[in-house]
């Protein structure tokens, strides 16, 4: 069989032989060698002399914010840069808080990043409610729907997809229902950005955000926020910084107090940021889109085939995760008659995982490969769960 593209890819950035098997990018993914090397290279060159020129650094930020717009088929002066997602979900609780009060939605389940700020709302006279999920502990879609039908709703807060259950939501008819009812459609993109193609503009969403430490295997303390265009002057930065003025690089008048914001998103962002994190930022996600986001999602659901299989051929294990594609993105969480035997044995032979309210999760990428995921189903086998 002549090598794919992933195959050369992972060749040159994951070279070696691995130290056991890695199924565990929903927590953080393994940085491409490429992305590392920048990054390690610009703190190097901080000690020298000559090591760099100022105007590099504005132009990090401004090849990251457009790595990010080309992942999202968006315009680049609509992307915030800032350390997580967590940052990204206060911008929507400040644009929020220009809407009269009312209802912000969440599911139950959802983490706990894209719950707790938006309780800052309630002095203002908001609501947060829970959706409960549905028999099977998923997002339950219809419930919230009919729920977005009524005139008290604000804001849906949602993630593409769930951290524990793997759960891939429909955003284009959420979107659409947000849209029609003029409700404030917030998307914590974090599990699904680097596995599934997002297109924000073409789903209805207003703001979306999400750090790159997980999927987009980039390092920890970057991230970005998308908002969309007609939001920009909705809201002002809920924070100053006076990086975020117009003109603000342009030393000769350094000392102009007004409060003039820049025309972009970068009015958002605060101050000096982490330069050789966005560095690595950028090359990590010029490296997945030389792959290809959805070629990304094809190779991965062909390397948790043999985990499905096995799920379905026994007894005592049962798939948390949909089993439809549709539905499902990287993650697979499944429970296994002996959880505690199965966890110990995977450790045992070098396997990296997660285990999420009781169920063990494994999150292949594309650097994981099909032999990979049949070892693993080995240890799963020999282990009598």
């Amino acid at each position: 069989m002549s090598p794919t593209p992933i195959d050369a890819v992972r060749a040159r950035e994951y070279p070696g032989p691995p130290e056991g098997v890695f199924l565990n990018a929903a927590s953080y993914g393994l940085l491409p060698a490429s992305a590392a090397e920048a990054a390690a290279d610009l703190v190097l060159r901080r000690r020298r002399v000559h090591g760099f020129a100022e105007e590099e650094l504005g132009e990090i930020l401004a090849r990251c914010r457009g790595a990010v717009a080309r992942l999202l088929d968006v315009d680049s002066a609509d992307v915030a840069l800032g350390p997580n997602t967590s940052y990204g979900v206060n911008l929507g609780v400040a644009c929020a808080a220009t809407f009269p009060p009312g209802t912000v939605l969440v599911s139950q389940g959802e983490f706990p990043a894209n719950v707790l700020p938006w309780r800052a709302l309630e002095p203002r006279g908001f609501e947060l409610e829970v959706v409960p999920t549905d028999a099977a502990g998923l997002p339950d879609e219809p419930a919230m729907l009919r729920r977005l039908a009524d005139d008290d709703v604000r804001v849906l807060a949602l993630s593409t997809v769930q951290f524990g259950t793997g759960y891939r939501a429909d955003m284009e008819a959420l979107g659409r229902a947000c849209r029609d009812r003029g409700v404030l459609f917030f998307v914590d993109a974090i599990q699904a950005l680097g596995v599934v193609p997002v297109r924000p503009l073409s789903c209805g969403v207003d703001l979306l955000s999400s750090g790159g430490q997980k999927w987009l295997c980039a390092p920890w303390g970057s991230g970005f926020t998308w908002v969309h265009p007609r939001l920009r002057e909705r809201f002002e930065p809920p924070m100053v910084s006076w990086l975020g003025m117009e003109g603000a690089l342009e030393f000769d008048r350094p000392l102009d107090y007004r409060l003039r914001w820049r025309g972009d998103a970068a009015r958002f962002e605060l101050g000096t940021l982490g330069f050789q994190d966005y560095l690595g930022l950028a090359r990590a996600l010029e490296v997945l889109m030389e792959v290809g986001v959805a070629t990304i999602l094809d190779h991965v659901r062909d390397v948790q085939e043999p985990l499905l299989r096995w799920l379905d051929d026994g007894t005592g294990r049962s798939l948390v995760t949909p089993r439809e594609p549709g539905r499902r993105a990287g993650i697979v969480a499944f429970r296994v008659s002996d959880p505690t035997a199965a966890a110990a044995a995977l450790r045992e032979a070098g396997v990296v995982f997660a285990v999420r309210e009781g169920s063990l999760r494994f999150s292949p990428h594309f650097y994981n490969t099909v032999d990979e995921m049949r070892r693993v189903v080995d240890v799963l086998e020999r282990s009598g769960v």
